[in-house]
């Protein structure tokens, strides 16, 4: 099928792209941090979103919710990101019982890196490549949630009918 090479070439050049970015960062990432799993890109996706360097971070309750996954599920995935030193968990200011999750210093400076590569990558494409290219990115975005969510539902589905 013609499209699905097209995609297949499209997300595995985006795949080297960013292990050649990953590779050009020289701080306290460990070599395993290419071993992340769909679900810990979610993650991290996710407090890219509701956190910034300046923030204490989020709850893993609240992390799970907004995942859609138990805290239980959540809390492994933490660990493992803790351990590749992505994560960090700190206790928060207004409740020292309550641990709040956030990305590591090296993980903010990883995602500068980013940018800084998107930036010079993006560099020669006019300003109607440019949109066109974020049109398609927001409808793989909402064509993965959509298929996150049939999933889900699939799932839910399944496990009613085994009762």
């Amino acid at each position: 099928m013609k499209d699905g090479f097209c995609w297949r070439h499209f997300f595995g050049n985006a795949a080297r792209f960013r292990e050649r970015l990953i590779c050009s960062y020289t701080g306290n990432f460990e070599s395993d941090i290419f071993s992340l799993t769909m679900s810990q890109e979610r993650l991290l996706r996710e407090l890219c979103l509701r956190t910034t360097p300046e923030s204490d971070g989020i709850s893993l309750k609240n992390l799970a919710d907004c995942l859609g996954l138990s805290s239980s599920a959540v809390s492994v995935m933490v660990e493992a990101l803790v351990q590749k030193k992505v994560l960090e968990r700190r206790a928060s200011a207004a409740d020292r019982r309550q641990v709040l999750i956030r990305l590591s210093d090296g993980a903010w400076k990883c995602l500068d890196l980013y940018d800084e590569g998107f930036d010079r990558f993006f560099a020669g494409f006019s300003p109607e490549e440019h949109a066109l290219i974020e049109k398609i990115a927001l409808r793989l975005a909402a064509a993965a949630d959509d298929f996150d969510n049939e999933q889900k539902a699939t799932r839910g589905t399944r496990k009613g009918e085994n009762k």
